[in-house]
């Protein structure tokens, strides 16, 4: 009696253990282990009627988890299924010609970026678009002038013109006219008077000697003397000493305007010259 018990027991057991594995399913979509093809399948992907994942676009991430269940056969995409676009450039890399575009450039429909002006410097970069062609550009694509003339350092051909000079087309600086043309040894500085007993121009004047200064500048080889004549008001000794100061004031102003002091003579001739007449004349040295 007790051994027929066991059996069937036993029998139960086996019958119970059968029918507990024909009706599991482990990944959970539906389809009996037992029938399941695919008892892997992730959850929430669309099967077929063996347990297996569909993938209707073929791009290997199931229907039902795939987010962009139509892209194009061949493309890469990401973990949702949809196309992935490395560069950030909005061409996505099934279709993207110039994989590594840089951030914020402009592309065309290959996802190739342009450069309108050509001055390798890509648009959506270039802050200076339409750029001269062969001109020197920053990282930003603008036009480069290091020297600030107003010439492009692709055109200068004088690099490191001084500041507020006149340049030509070249970047070179255009000179200013000679103090004394051929054959002229002596010119008259119009224009500059001293006030009576005075021996500080106006201000008015620092114009006339600015021209004169960059002419200097602008020939080294001049050297010149600067002579002062005064009216007879006056005693004559007081004439010559006045005469002398104006001299030593209008030659220091040069020097201050940058002329080397050795180009320069200052002398004050007091009465002598030209009758009742105050001038301030400039002498070719030889």
């Amino acid at each position: 009696m007790r051994g027929r018990f066991a059996m069937m027991v036993a029998v139960l057991l086996l019958a119970g253990t059968s029918i507990f594995a024909w009706g599991v399913d482990s990944d959970k979509d539906g389809v009996r282990d037992k029938k399941d093809q695919c008892p892997q399948t992730p959850i929430s992907a669309r099967i077929d009627e063996t347990g297996c994942p569909v993938d209707s676009d073929l791009d290997g991430i199931p229907d039902g988890i795939d987010h962009c269940s139509k892209t194009q056969q061949g493309w890469p995409v990401d973990a949702w299924g949809c196309p992935s676009d490395t560069d950030k450039d909005s061409v996505v890399d099934g279709q993207d010609s110039c994989a590594d575009t840089p951030s914020g450039a402009r592309v065309d429909y290959a996802g190739c970026p342009s450069d309108s002006d050509s001055d390798r410097v890509l648009d959506g970069l270039d802050r200076c678009d339409g750029t001269m062609p062969g001109y020197s550009v920053d990282g930003y694509g603008c036009p480069v002038d290091t020297d600030h003339d107003g010439v492009n350092d692709a055109l200068d051909q004088c690099a490191g013109t001084r500041p507020r000079v006149t340049v030509d087309a070249g970047g070179c600086q255009v000179k200013s006219s000679p103090l004394f043309q051929p054959g002229v040894d002596k010119v008259r500085l119009e224009g500059l008077t001293f006030g009576k007993n005075e021996v500080v121009l106006p201000p008015e004047s620092g114009t006339i000697l600015m021209s004169t200064a960059a002419s200097l500048k602008d020939w080294p080889d001049t050297r010149v003397e600067i002579g002062v004549h005064t009216d007879r008001a006056g005693s004559a000794a007081t004439n010559l000493d006045l005469s002398r100061r104006r001299a030593e004031y209008v030659k220091n102003y040069l020097v201050g305007l940058g002329i080397d002091e050795a180009r320069l003579t200052a002398k004050g001739y007091g009465e002598k010259g030209p009758v009742a007449e105050k001038t301030i004349e400039l002498t070719r040295l030889q």
